[in-house]
């Protein structure tokens, strides 16, 4: 074989262009880049940190080992996505847990998205986690849609992520019908700040105390007081 400094150099890099090794078996073969950049994407082997991915099972009603099973409201797009059954066994690593470290997404923002085609995505809350009693399957119930396109597609991958963390949640409550009242269940995990506007002016107002009252009930719920009845939003963070 030729010295590697005497072949012309590449200057031009596709996905179709191969390189030789050896597999498993010391066999010698040759590998595209779109097959390397498939395979790092299906196993997350590039090591990016909280990034989890699993088949798509469009059968199996529960998970094996790197599966992913996901429950809609109905269809299977991503706009009706309700939770996902995942197992604690990402794909092709079927002897190391993420359990400690998926859990600690529980009552964050998260990304899922097809690894193929990143348009296919939603944006959730992982509103619980939990294990599934003599299982190797956890629970994600997911809450909070932020934003969603595209559908689940069988034997596809699909990746989730923290997206941006559960302290910079935000949400925006929309008052349809006018009220001195607003309660609002947030479901943020903690006291938030909050701005408003009246449909009845373009301003926000983010000294609220001046004009309302704001009761914490609970970390997850608030009530607004106003003294005139109005409609608009309310912006929490």
């Amino acid at each position: 074989m030729s010295r590697i400094s005497n072949y012309t150099p590449d200057t031009s890099v596709e996905k179709t262009d191969k390189l030789l090794g050896s597999n498993f078996g010391g066999a010698t073969k040759n590998f595209s880049l779109a097959s390397i950049s498939d395979f790092l994407k299906h196993t997350n082997a590039a090591g990016v940190a909280a990034q989890f991915v699993w088949k798509y099972d469009a059968v199996a009603s529960s998970p094996i080992t790197g599966k992913v099973v996901p429950t809609f409201s109905s269809g299977v797009t991503f706009a009706n996505l309700t939770s996902l059954l995942v197992s604690k066994y990402i794909f092709d690593e079927p002897s190391d847990s993420i359990e400690n470290i998926l859990t600690t997404l529980e009552n964050k923002d998260i990304i899922i998205i097809d690894t193929d085609n990143q348009n296919n995505y939603g944006i959730f809350t992982a509103d619980v986690i939990a294990a599934v009693s003599g299982s190797d399957n956890y629970t994600i119930t997911l809450t909070n849609k932020e934003s969603a396109n595209g559908s689940f597609i069988a034997d596809r991958y699909y990746s989730i992520m923290a997206f941006g963390g559960g302290s910079g949640r935000t949400v925006t409550h929309h008052q349809n019908s006018s009220s001195t009242t607003w309660t609002i269940n947030h479901n943020l995990g903690k006291f938030p700040s909050v701005s408003l506007k009246f449909s009845s002016s373009d301003n926000i107002y983010t000294n609220v105390g001046a004009f309302a009252g704001v009761t914490y009930t609970n970390e997850n719920t608030i009530t607004i007081t106003l003294a005139a009845a109005e409609s608009g939003y309310a912006y929490l963070n």
